[in-house]
Order: C-alpha cells, then structure tokens, then sequence
C-alpha cells in the first residue's frame, strides 16, 4: 500500500475540511433548531453522495476518500448523517446492482435514506420484520435500508418508505437515532454475497473509526490552543509538565487510531473481503478503546470549564462515544477477529 495519500487525495482533504467546515458545529448554542440535513444539499451539489457510486464494478472514490472526508466531518462536529445516509446506503444499494433504481432519486438528494439497524446497533438489520432503529437521514419521511434473507438461503437489500418515526435520545449531539412508528411493505431489491456484505461492513467500521479519529483530532487540538493562552500561577498552563504529558499521550492515541485507519481505509477496496473486514475490526477496536479515554483528557485539560454544558468539549466526547458503540465497539471487534483467526464460531 502506499503510506502516504497522493496529491489528489490531498486536494479532497482540503475539500472535505472546508466543507466539513461549512456546515459543522462551532458552539454548542449551534445545536439548538438546527436541521441535521441542512447541509444535505451541500453534499449532494459537491458530488459527495457519489463517491461509492459503482462503474463496472468499481467506485467512483475508495474507501480512502470516505475515511479523508468521515475524519472532516467529524473534526467539524457536522450533524449531517453522510456516512449512514450517503456513502453507506449508496455502497449498499450500487453493490445489490440497483435493480429497482433505487440511486438516483438518492444521488439527486431527492430521497433520503437511512440504514436499519439491529436495536443492540451492532449492525444493520437482516430482517425485515426487526423495527429496529434508523441511522442515517431519512428521519420521519424517506427510506430505510436492510438486508434481507429469504427462506433458499439468498441475501438481497430491501428497502421500505419510512412515514413516521420518533426520535431517540442519543449519546451524540450530532448523530441522530429514530425509532420508525409505522409499518409498511419492503421492497426487495437486488441479491448481495458474502463478500458485498462484508466490504460494506468493512466500509462501515472505517468510517465510524475515521470519523473518531477526526473528531478527537480537533477536540485535542482546541485544547492545546487553549492550553497557551490560559494562565494559571502567572505562566501559560501549557508549560506545565503534566498538562504536556496528558496533551502528548492523547496525542499518541489518536495517532494509533489514524494510523490504523489509513490502512483499513486502504484495504476496503484493495484486499480481499474477508482481511479488508480484518484490517476495518482492527481500527475499529483501537478507536473504540481509545475514544473515551482521550476525550475524557481533553475535558480534564480544560479544567472546569471543560465540564459545562455550555463548552463545546462534550460534544467531541459524545461523537467519540457514539462512534465507538455503532456496529460494535472493542469487545465486539476482538471477538469477532479472535473467531476469523482462530477459526471459532
């Protein structure tokens, strides 16, 4: 692989920050009426929702570009349910060969989707009749994705109108969860393998440890910023030792959550299904072991004021959470790496 991003991959993480940017959270006081989906649009014209769009058989962005922009948005604390509602379901939907085409009322922002999950939210949900919960952007109006097996064995994407939902508190200030409140009928889409369920998985788990990565990045780096300009016994806090000590473990852990995303990033599109899985559970672990941990840091560092509701610190420390617990958080990852090594069931 290469180590380094290339420099058109550079240009679209320049990109990707200043959108991020543009529609993310500056304040807390930012949260309050703001529409998630108010940067949708945005999304949409700047050709984000078409990255995992496939062309014979190959997207038009690998899972390096989703990575690069998941760690963006979530260094901009954006509401904006991209992962879920744009790369995942169009990965899902281009994957299944879009019999029923289901795509382009999605790319065009007409249609907004959401994938259902297992209620646990350790992943997507793979039978019609689970209500479930709704990640992603469909809310109360739009369309709910699972995978559906039928009685001969075969596995195919399923889709059905959402009409009604309630919203659920959430750990995260900026991802939303809702509970559908109505019922309807599914439509069956295209067959999906083995190996398309477990590149979207593997998709999945990057993205949520990039979007990690990202946020505990900015939540680090406004704390150092801020370390140099609060004073504290008449000098900057920033000099003492064990604020440096605290700042550079932190820093360690976000490097070893980076690091391990670069690869699964890579691997997505690269390696075959099942070590592309093993590399995506690998960073997804690490960021689940480290994100709380780091976040808490980063609270401690600002003192009291790091503790209010009205300071921003909070909120990278709910998005870590959040991102630590979708699809599985360490103990699942392990486990499930543990059994493709060794051979468990």
């Amino acid at each position: 692989m290469q180590a380094l991003i290339d420099e058109t991959q550079q240009e679209f993480r320049e990109l990707a920050n200043d959108i991020a940017a543009s529609i993310g959270i500056a304040n807390p006081s930012d949260i309050d009426g703001a529409d998630p989906l108010a940067g949708w649009s945005t999304l949409q014209s700047s050709g984000l929702l078409e990255l995992r769009e496939r062309t014979d058989e190959v997207p038009l962005a690998g899972g390096v570009e989703i990575a690069l922009l998941s760690q963006a948005l979530g260094a901009a604390l954006a509401p904006a349910p991209y992962l879920a509602g744009g790369a995942l379901a169009v990965d899902l939907i281009s994957r299944s060969g879009d019999v029923g085409g289901w795509l382009p009322g999605l790319l065009a922002g007409d249609d907004h989707y959401s994938l259902l999950m297992h209620p646990g939210l350790e992943a997507i949900g793979d039978t019609a009749g689970d209500r479930g919960v709704l990640w992603g952007a469909s809310r109360e109006a739009g369309f709910a994705l699972c995978v559906l097996r039928d009685d001969d064995g075969g596995t195919f994407i399923a889709r059905r109108a959402i009409s009604g939902a309630r919203r659920l508190n959430s750990i995260s200030l900026t991802n939303e969860l809702w509970e559908p409140t109505d019922d309807g009928e599914w439509e069956r889409g295209g067959a999906l393998t083995q190996d398309d369920l477990d590149r979207f998985t593997a998709l999945a788990l990057t993205g949520l440890a990039a979007d990690a990565a990202g946020t505990l990045r900015a939540a680090l780096a406004g704390v150092v910023e801020y370390s140099k300009q609060r004073v504290a016994y008449g000098v900057h806090i920033g000099s003492f030792q064990a604020v440096q000590h605290i700042a550079a473990e932190a820093h360690v852990a976000i490097e070893a959550i980076a690091a391990a995303v670069n690869y699964a990033a890579w691997s997505v599109d690269e390696l075959a299904p099942g070590e592309a899985l093993l590399a995506a559970r690998t960073a997804k672990a690490i960021a689940a072991r480290n994100a709380l941990p780091t976040a808490e840091a980063v609270m401690q560092l600002y003192g009291g004021i790091g503790q209010t509701w009205e300071h921003i610190a909070h909120f990278y420390t709910r998005r870590a959470m959040f991102d630590s617990m979708l699809f599985g958080g360490e103990e699942t990852q392990l486990r499930a790496i543990a059994d493709a090594r060794l051979g468990g069931e």
